[in-house]
Order: structure tokens, then sequence, then C-alpha cells
């Protein structure tokens, strides 16, 4: 049994939110559009939560307004620590993804300066090849001048 009269137990059927008027679900503690506290039909704040947390942790229905808050704040903590958790160690996966996609972009880019690397290197040896034919056209040429201008 509450001894406390400024809240009742959530024996509420659905009803209007007393902040935006949406229509809240029965039992609900909160308006799922706003966030604001509902109330009952005379105007008092639910207990459902607080009845059932101390019901659940072996309490009887007599239990002081504040122990939902001390409960909701440990509660609170330790999800923050939960995230805290889950969030560094999402940091680790995402430094060890992060230096995965290095390594494969240096390798990536080790493959393609080699390939560039060949490629250069063919352009210079055919460049080289060119540069001979040409002098040895140009040698015949001249080679074909001289004896031309002695013949005649």
């Amino acid at each position: 049994m509450m001894t406390h009269s400024d809240e009742t137990p959530a024996t509420v059927a659905a009803s209007a939110c007393p902040v935006c008027g949406a229509r809240a679900a029965a039992g609900s503690l909160f308006c799922a559009a706003c966030g604001a506290f509902l109330t009952t039909e005379d105007g008092r704040r639910t207990k459902k939560r607080e009845t059932r947390t101390a019901l659940a942790n072996g309490h009887s229905g007599d239990v002081p307004g504040d122990y939902s808050l001390v409960q909701l704040l440990g509660e609170v903590a330790h999800l923050q620590r939960d995230l805290l958790k889950q969030f560094r160690q999402g940091q680790a996966v995402q430094a060890r993804q992060f230096s995965r996609a290095l390594e494969a972009q240096a390798l990536q880019l080790d493959k393609a300066l080699a390939h560039a690397a060949g490629q250069v290197e063919a352009s210079e040896q055919r460049l080289l090849l060119w540069q001979r034919w040409a002098a040895g056209i140009a040698a015949g040429c001249v080679f074909v001048i001289v004896l031309a201008t002695q013949l005649v």
C-alpha cells in the first residue's frame, strides 16, 4: 500500500498528454511525443515505474518518493558507463579499421607506383630505340649524300 497521496499507482486508461495533447498508451508514464509526465484522471502523476522497481527489488508498496529518483539515477549512471565502454570499444574498432584501411591504401599506392615506374622504364627504352633508329637513318642519309656528291 502506498503512503504518498500526491502519486497513485498507474491504472490509467489510454488518455491524452496534458502538455501536447497526443494520445498516450494505457499505463504510460511519459508522453511518447513530447516526453512530459502523464497524469491520472484526478491530475496526479502516475507511479507505475516506482512501484514496479520497488517490488522487483523486494520492497513492499510503501516506497519513499525519492527511491525511484535514486534508482533512476543509478540506472542512468550504469547506462552511461555502458555507453562509454561501448564508445571506447567502438573507438578501438574504428582505429583498427582505419589502420587496415591505411595499410590497404599504402599497398594499392605501391602497386600503382610500381606499375607507373614500369611504364616509365618501357617508355624510356622505346625513346632510346627511337633515337638510335633516327641516328642510324640520319647517318645513312649523310652517307648517301656524300656518296652521291662524290659520284657526280
